[in-house]
């Protein structure tokens, strides 16, 4: 049993995956931000409970979605997830399984889109996700991540959700230790044109840095070292990224040919990463937001 959170503004096929793998004791906790919404007026199943979060204030959407949710959350196992995750039949139970086995797990996402740029990002998104998710406890996945309440503070969490941007990153912060599983790779299909790719990669520079400055810093360098060392030997290096992205590809069961476009991902990581770190504002869900520190949101639009 558990208590399944999903922050969304309408009811999508995601979502219908997620009620038709609900078990009797579970508990669907439906947010949006106004009963303006269309999912406030959607045909929610019987075990689904609709929550209005109302506007942010000092903190993101999605952040004060989440709050608000597990003040209302009834169960101890928590399943936080998105409205835009591809799902296998047996995902809830999966990851119920896997948390009662190991805690806090998190699933491992697969950013992928049909447009450009993106789609020339793709192998940058799946490699750090590879290794950021994967290897490390460095972040958890918001679209896919579930933790025992009994084992962080969660009257803490709730709070620093209503002063923070990402509410995936603050939850590596309350627990020791993350399972990333294999059994849980999931794809997510995103828009790719020119503006939403900007917003979502600099989006992800910025959470990257506000909750580790150091390591952020140190995977850009280390992203500069190759380029640097592709200027001496071009082929050697261009040849070794390239058999990177694609072994990181095979590892996760990723069937795309997106890897080739390993070099174009390596130079512009780090140009999206310091573009991340330097601007004042990003878009995030509609609205736009100045973070100009880990517990300093401000909504501006």
């Amino acid at each position: 049993m558990a208590s399944v959170i999903l922050p969304t503004f309408e009811w999508t096929r995601s979502c219908e995956q997620l009620a038709q793998q609900l078990e009797t004791e579970d508990e669907l906790l439906v947010v949006c931000d106004s009963e303006d919404d269309p999912v406030a007026t959607a045909d929610l199943p019987d075990q689904a409970d609709l929550l209005v979060a109302g506007e942010p204030e000092g903190c993101s959407g999605k952040a004060n979605a989440v709050a608000l949710a597990l003040e209302h959350a009834s169960q101890d196992r928590i399943v936080l997830t998105d409205d835009d995750v591809e799902r296998e039949a047996d995902w809830l139970a999966t990851i119920k399984r896997l948390g009662e086995e190991h805690g806090t797990v998190t699933a491992i996402p697969v950013f992928y889109s049909d447009e450009y740029p993106f789609k020339l990002l793709e192998p940058l998104c799946i490699v750090v996700a590879s290794f950021v998710v994967d290897r490390t406890n460095w972040v958890t996945w918001g679209g896919g991540v579930t933790v025992d309440r009994r084992d962080i503070d969660l009257e803490g969490y709730v709070a620093d959700l209503r002063r923070t941007v990402s509410d995936d990153a603050l939850l590596a912060e309350y627990t020791d230790d993350v399972v990333a599983s294999r059994e849980l790779v999931n794809p997510v299909c995103v828009p790719g044109g020119p503006r939403v790719t900007y917003e979502r990669i600099t989006r992800f520079a910025t959470i990257f840095y506000r909750f580790a400055p150091r390591k952020s810093l140190a995977i850009i360098g280390l992203f500069l070292a190759v380029i640097a060392a592709g200027l001496a030997a071009p082929l050697l290096v261009a040849a070794g990224v390239t058999y990177l992205a694609r072994d990181r590809y095979r590892a996760l069961g990723v069937d795309r040919r997106t890897w080739l476009f390993a070099i174009p991902s390596l130079v512009l990581a780090p140009l999206f990463g310091l573009a991340g770190i330097v601007r004042p504002t990003f878009v995030w869900g509609g609205r736009r937001y100045r973070w100009d520190d880990t517990f300093d949101v401000t909504v501006l639009e």
